[in-house]
């Protein structure tokens, strides 16, 4: 067995709208299903039940991934709770048609596991009958899951649908990490510079001006990248936010009120600061086409002075990783007051429970267990002692282990759990993830992301449910407002579009929809706002 090195894990996190509608309870369990889990359910403990039962579950193989029926993570639940699974596992890339042929045709699984169901899916289906609502086998039978809901209504708000069911469940992430945008500049540089960390956009001006003109790597060339990245909508969240607006999602909510970002004038404000760092090379020029490759390239020659990534060391040498420091909250002169985008902690759409499943009680109590500390370990590294092990009695320190001569992630997909290549419904802790050893990640970033970005951080717009025509509406409006947006957005800061156009640019898309499109935002925050109380 050996030590794995270090390896980060990137938490992508998306949220998808859909289609909405009520039903009542008239998509509870029947009586048939509640029965379904029979004298042999245990209602605490394990095995959940005395009698092996067999279940069907579906769900995407990806590239990566063994047989799942050989994955410790099934094994091990098999011999816990005497639940056995026969699997459905069509690529990831064809998942999606699979799906849908499956509800169409109505022959389901008794689960769905790592999907996603879409947040229409979860609707359309729930109404249907062919998912069931969740909400009170978690009350009764779930207690690691209820607890989760108690501790974090958001999580609650996030999962339940118009008509007030739960119809699947997500991954929820404690990582403050994972959440938010991470851009890295380079503290020795600064200290190099005779300068401190900027606290404003104008200090941040000053200090890429002081990269590029003072030689802050000391080898005598005029070889300083300021700031770079592989794309601009990677910095942009963090630069928009001085000017007081959350770029992780175009509409930004407000006390209860709707704007489009792209058309207020603190964007105005940022393109015109964007523009002045590209035209005096504070902006890698490159920052629009280059490859992941190329930013590395640059990190080992020791040019970068700032850009964002999961950790320093991901772009820099790690020898190097304790030069950079997280860039604080700026302000502006049109915005006084710190603000930092978060994205959601609720991945959702992860886990279902159909129709056809004769024991649904025991198949929350199968589910629960991932959301707890010893299941929410297993589900993503696997079995103590052979896909991780603890480095001292007190249980404080550990490490990823796998066997000699075979890739880390090639063995934990190939072997161990389908969470090495798609998202799995499990909680993932801080208070485990951080003691592992030798940890650049998860425990010094989010102690940097604790202090700096906490207390000040704000989701831009809520996971909420689209009904099914807002849905559409929203897929359609999208289609153009994005590619129009982030074309401009170039075009403005190379120049090759002056902001004198920019009334223009504002009228082209409200012209293209948006008082619709942020009324139909408008209608769905309602809503979820209403679930939320």
């Amino acid at each position: 067995m050996k030590k794995i090195g270090i390896v980060v894990c990137a938490a992508a996190v998306a949220a998808v709208a859909a289609a909405g509608c009520s039903g009542g309870d008239k998509n509870a369990p029947s009586p048939a299903q509640t029965a379904g889990a029979g004298s042999a359910f245990n209602q605490t403990g394990y095995p959940v039940v005395n009698e092996k039962i067999t279940l069907k579950m579906m769900g995407p193989k990806a590239a990566i991934h063994g047989p799942w029926d050989k994955m410790d993570l099934f094994t091990e639940m098999e011999k816990l709770t005497n639940i056995h699974f026969e699997f459905d596992t069509p690529a990831a890339e064809t998942f999606a048609e699979k799906k849908n042929l499956t509800f169409a045709g109505n022959e389901l699984p008794d689960v769905f596991f790592g999907g996603p169901l879409t947040p229409k899916d979860e609707v359309t289906y729930g109404k249907q009958g062919l998912l069931i609502p969740l909400e009170t086998l978690i009350d009764k039978y779930a207690p690691n899951l209820k607890r989760i809901l108690e501790q974090k209504p958001e999580v609650r708000s996030a999962i339940t649908a118009p008509d007030g069911h739960i119809y699947a469940l997500p991954q929820v992430n404690d990582v403050p990490g994972d959440l938010t945008t991470k851009m890295w500049i380079n503290k020795q540089w600064i200290a190099n510079v005779g300068l401190k960390m900027p606290s404003t956009v104008d200090e941040l001006y000053t200090v890429l001006k002081a990269f590029k003109e003072k030689d802050p790597n000391g080898n005598k060339k005029a070889d300083e990248m300021p700031l770079t990245s592989i794309r601009i909508a990677d910095v942009r969240p963090a630069i928009l936010a001085a000017y007081g607006l959350l770029g992780t999602n175009a509409v930004n909510e407000t006390d209860g009120s709707m704007a489009y970002y792209p058309t207020q004038p603190g964007y105005k404000e940022y393109l015109a600061f964007m523009r002045k760092l590209y035209a005096e090379g504070l902006l890698d020029n490159e920052s629009f086409t280059q490859t992941t490759q190329q930013l590395n390239a640059k990190g080992k020659d020791n040019i970068l002075g700032a850009f964002v990534g999961a950790a320093a060391f991901t772009v820099v040498p790690e020898e190097r990783n304790a030069e950079y420091e997280l860039l604080p909250p700026l302000t502006s002169a049109v915005n006084s007051k710190a603000v930092w985008p978060k994205a959601s902690n609720v991945i959702r759409g992860l886990f279902a429970i159909t129709s056809a499943n004769k024991h649904p009680e025991a198949t929350i109590r199968w589910i629960d267990h991932l959301y707890s500390d010893e299941g929410s370990v297993l589900v993503i590294f696997g079995k103590e002692g052979e896909g991780y092990k603890w480095l001292d009695a007190g249980k404080t320190r550990w490490e990823r282990t796998w066997p000699e001569g075979m890739n880390p992630e090639e063995y934990r997909g190939g072997k161990v759990t389908p969470a090495a290549g798609v998202q799995v419904p499990t909680i993932r802790k801080l208070d485990f993830l951080s003691k592992r050893a030798n940890d650049q990640i998860i425990g010094p970033i989010a102690e940097q992301v604790d202090a700096k970005y906490v207390k000040v951080w704000k989701e831009a717009f809520p996971l909420v449910y689209f009904s099914e025509e807002q849905q559409k509406r929203v897929n359609v409006l999208e289609a153009d407002l994005n590619t129009y947006v982030e074309q401009m957005e170039a075009k403005f800061i190379t120049g090759k579009e002056p902001l004198d156009n920019w009334d223009k640019y504002v009228d082209t898309i409200k012209k293209m929809g948006l008082d619709e499109y942020l009324k139909i935002h408008q209608d769905a925050y309602a809503a979820w706002k209403k679930n939320s109380k």
